[in-house]
């Protein structure tokens, strides 16, 4: 039996707002992360030193500190928001399929688990732990909306016939995983080389610069982050030059030059790091570009896994109105 045909254009309503939702999610949750790295390198973790208030107001005074980490708890609340009306929209028209509905779900749960761990962190004074702990569940939250971008805007919903179709044995789609795979890793260990204090650890590039016993606990963090870079380096100049090698549409192209250069940029703004001893902008921008680095990756990822049929398709259209 078919439902209403004013149920019906309502789902269609939500299918036409859906890919303009995830995409607002994606760059809200990419700015949260740029602005949670602002409020790290000024210092003003604590600018609001109670929560959820702020100096037990809904608008804070006049401090400037107060106001960085305000401006980050708003940005906070709008990617919320959106996060959530992704969730309700996925709940409402796209529970029969996987690749949106799971992610949507899990997005959700890992916001919930994201603001409780943000308001500990400032009321345990922002202990290291959970500051990585937040970072990690952050760029989780990123690569989760990045799959549904993937599976809800049309131009890669096209692109993914197109990917299987370039790529049909698994070689490639499990060499872009291990990819990923490892790119996580390497956001989590540049977390704790944050937390740590190792971040000037090795003074020099490529090689250390440095080899007093006294931080040799430190300088092995450091190193174990620029071994994990180079890795990362190495896989993904390896699927950049598998994509251009073998892609039949610009589209996918243009994918491979976007990893490559967000690669190029990533690795300048880690030298200034060292080099330049910790500038403000270069912290900031290394974090922030990280974050969009995955996202791309993850998108790849999702155009070789993601096997239903296209939203778009009359059949699909009416077997996800279609009740018993």
């Amino acid at each position: 039996m078919q439902v209403s045909t004013a149920t019906r254009e309502s789902t269609g309503v939500l299918h036409r707002f859906a890919p303009v939702l995830a995409l607002a999610a994606l760059i809200s949750t990419v700015l949260l992360i740029a602005m949670g790295s602002i409020v790290r390198v000024t210092g003003y973790g604590l600018g609001c030193p109670d929560w959820p208030l702020c100096y037990g107001r809904v608008i804070p005074p006049a401090l400037t500190g107060a106001w960085v980490e305000f401006t980050h708890r708003l940005l906070g609340g709008v990617t919320s928001v959106l996060i959530l009306l992704l969730g309700l929209t996925a709940w409402r028209g796209y529970r029969e399929q996987p690749w949106v509905f799971r992610p949507a779900l899990f997005t959700v749960v890992l916001l919930a688990g994201q603001v409780i761990l943000g308001g500990l962190h400032v009321i345990f004074e922002i202990p290291p732990i959970t500051g990585w702990i937040h970072t990690g569940m952050a760029m989780l939250i990123v690569g989760l909306v990045t799959v549904q971008v993937a599976n809800l805007v049309p131009t890669f919903q096209r692109l993914r016939d197109e990917v299987r179709e370039t790529f049909p044995t698994n070689a490639f789609p499990l060499w872009v995983s291990v990819t990923a795979g490892a790119t996580f890793l390497l956001l989590l260990s540049g977390s704790y080389v944050t937390r740590s204090g190792a971040s000037l650890a090795c003074p020099s590039f490529p090689w250390c610069g440095a080899d007093a016993e006294a931080i040799r606990r430190l300088i092995d963090i450091q190193m174990l982050h620029r071994y994990a870079a180079f890795t990362v380096a190495f896989l993904t100049l390896v699927t950049v030059g598998w994509l251009l090698a073998r892609q039949r549409d610009r589209r996918l192209a243009r994918i491979a030059y976007a990893l490559l250069g967000l690669l190029i940029v990533q690795f300048g703004l880690g030298i200034a790091n060292v080099l330049l001893r910790l500038p403000m902008w270069s912290r900031v921008l290394h974090l922030t570009v990280a974050a969009i680095f995955w996202a791309g990756l993850v998108l790849l990822w999702t155009l070789c896994y993601a096997h239903q049929p296209a939203f778009g398709t009359r059949k699909a259209f009416e077997r996800s109105y279609e009740v018993p």
